[in-house]
């Protein structure tokens, strides 16, 4: 066993002819055992921004863990111990290169000590359903550094992410839900991040702890598993659509962004254990000309990004 790992962009057309960005997916695949030793030093590198930004790396925090587990995953591979190279521990690493994704390129922002402190904090364990400060975290760094992939201007600026595109400014305001009962109370609090001088704000909510604890989606192809994972979010918006309407609608944020992350296996596909990321785009409905105009131009520049 051993992992690749690649990612692409996804994408998705709403009933009103929109296409926005659908999801990003990113595979694990039994081929290629260079890939342990590339995942270990992710986790080397995670373990030396540490050092170089003089920030403790507690070893019995989560992160220090999933580092321990990348080191012994790659480790057991290279000395023919299949025993200890098991599915588990290849779970738990496929949490880490996920981690390191978003993490790595704190090297460049000029308040990482802030970031990398919080991430010592609480869990990472991306399969267990445990609210944390490392978790919430880390959903605004994983959005921040996608959208730093596709070549926009995207800051670590309250709410928590400013995106820059020609004239426009766009503040995004990240939010994790842990349970059903409190969504109107995080809507809420997101809304009220957006500060009124960005030209618009979108709500970017992440689903991923509300799905049961080491859940493997099985589904029979890529097209499936994605579909699933879409299912998940659109039962979320019209389970929840009351409170999207009050809290989106009165103000100055005009979409919400609703994503979730897990572990899908597909038997018959290559490669066949793949962490997926699908995202719903939800708009608010009778956006006045401007701010539809500014909308459209934000999806649209995500897409000349692909192309």
């Amino acid at each position: 066993m051993s992992i690749n790992r690649s990612t692409e962009q996804l994408w998705h057309r709403t009933e009103a002819g929109i296409t926005t960005p659908a999801g990003f997916a990113s595979n694990l695949s039994e081929s290629a055992t260079q890939n342990y030793v590339q995942i270990k030093d992710k986790a080397k590198a995670i373990e030396q921004l540490y050092l170089d930004n003089n920030v403790a790396l507690p070893t019995e925090c989560s992160l220090a863990s999933l580092i321990s587990d990348a080191k012994t995953l790659s480790d057991a591979w290279l000395m023919n111990k299949p025993e200890i190279a098991n599915y588990q521990l290849l779970f738990r690493v496929s949490s880490l290169d996920r981690i390191a994704d978003a993490v790595l390129p704190l090297a460049t922002v000029p308040d990482r000590v802030k970031y990398l402190t919080v991430l010592t904090s609480g869990s990472l364990n991306l399969l267990q359903r445990d609210q944390s400060i490392s978790k919430d975290i880390l959903w605004e760094l994983e959005l921040w550094a996608r959208l730093c992939r596709r070549g926009l201007s995207t800051t670590l600026h309250e709410p928590d992410l400013v995106v820059h595109f020609g004239d426009a400014t766009v503040g995004i305001a990240c939010k994790k839900f842990y349970s059903d009962n409190n969504v109107a109370k995080v809507l809420s609090e997101g809304v009220g991040q957006i500060e009124t001088t960005h030209d618009f704000g979108i709500l970017a909510v992440n689903l991923d702890d509300l799905i049961p604890a080491d859940v493997i989606l099985k589904a029979t192809t890529q097209e499936a598993m994605g579909q699933k994972i879409q299912e998940i979010n659109a039962e979320f918006l019209v389970k929840h659509k009351r409170h999207f309407l009050r809290y989106l609608k009165p103000g100055r944020v005009i979409s919400a962004l609703v994503s979730t992350s897990l572990l899908a296996d597909i038997p018959k596909h290559n490669p066949r254990f793949n962490v997926a990321c699908e995202a719903t785009v939800w708009a608010v409905p009778g956006l006045p000309n401007l701010k539809q105009r500014q909308l459209d131009r934000f999806y649209d520049r995500l897409m000349e990004q692909q192309g």
